[in-house]
């Protein structure tokens, strides 16, 4: 695969030693120039990631996860002095459009720090022997927990890039599994995008996408900025280091059977994510 530039826009720092090293000496060798890292579990989270991106200043731009309990907007102006790219967002206690987070967003927006959510279904995870996510069997199931999925639906993301127009906004796997409010919401904000990470690539055909994100400039129903709607998606891995080969090619399948043009390759490989992240 060749294109000028790779940038994984959601990864997730695992909970492993030399886990920045790791994650770099691989993505040298897949030719991934950027990776949007989000910040680990456990003790020091913004510290590990603040230390990650200071040894890989050209290579990590760094996505805190914002805490909805104990977070206020005075830390997004903490992230942002901290050298962080961006905010996660995930298991909110209300829907993502709650008026009550109206103030987060608005402070990301003024300083340019766009917001990754977490959409659909949240996986059961816990972290193995070497410390890495594993997903959850029954034996690890020892408490009880409170999820509502449905809180974190993409057509809430509309109502956001709708209240705040100069905000980067990413949706995480295509809504999966609300994929249609997710394009539909693509198509009608020009600050809205998606990636494909997750299971959807697995267990998806091309065919289904193309459905989906099926406008473009020549369309009669179109972007209103007359984009492609390829133009709106993201390259994420949303795996560990050592499988991010793997999703390369699971893209690089789509991109073929669908017949992308080059120029769609190249937006949709790191282009897209560039502008997002005000890097071209």
């Amino acid at each position: 695969m060749t294109t000028k530039l790779i940038i994984d826009a959601h990864h997730h720092y695992q909970n492993v030693p030399n886990y920045p090293d790791l994650l770099a000496e691989e993505y040298a060798a897949l030719g991934i120039s950027k990776v949007c890292l989000i910040s680990p579990r456990g003790d020091d989270p913004y510290g590990r990631l603040q230390a990650a991106i200071k040894k890989y200043p050209d290579f990590i731009l760094g996505l805190p996860e914002y805490d909805w309990e104990n977070h206020t907007p005075d830390d997004i102006r903490r992230f942002k002095d901290m050298g962080f790219s961006g905010v996660k967002f995930i298991r909110p206690p209300q829907p993502y459009h709650h008026k009550a987070f109206w103030s987060v967003y608005e402070k990301c927006q003024e300083l340019k720090l766009p917001g990754l959510f977490h959409l659909g279904i949240v996986a059961r995870t816990t972290i193995n022997a070497k410390g890495f996510m594993k997903a959850v069997t029954s034996a690890d199931m020892a408490e009880a927990q409170f999820v509502d999925n449905n809180y974190m639906r993409p057509i809430y993301l509309d109502t956001i890039a709708r209240l705040f127009p100069e905000w980067q906004i990413h949706g995480a796997h295509l809504g999966n599994p609300w994929y249609e409010e997710a394009a539909m919401s693509c198509r009608w904000n020009p600050n809205l995008y998606f990636d494909l990470s997750g299971s959807t690539l697995k267990k998806k055909k091309p065919e289904f996408f193309g459905e989906l994100l099926w406008w473009n400039q020549f369309t009669r129903y179109r972007d209103p900025d007359g984009r492609d709607a390829w133009e709106k998606i993201v390259f994420g891995s949303d795996v560990a280091y050592f499988e991010t080969r793997d999703v390369l090619h699971d893209y690089d399948q789509v991109i073929r059977a669908l017949k992308l043009s080059d120029d769609l390759k190249l937006k949709i490989f790191g282009g897209t994510a560039a502008k997002i992240y005000g890097l071209a």
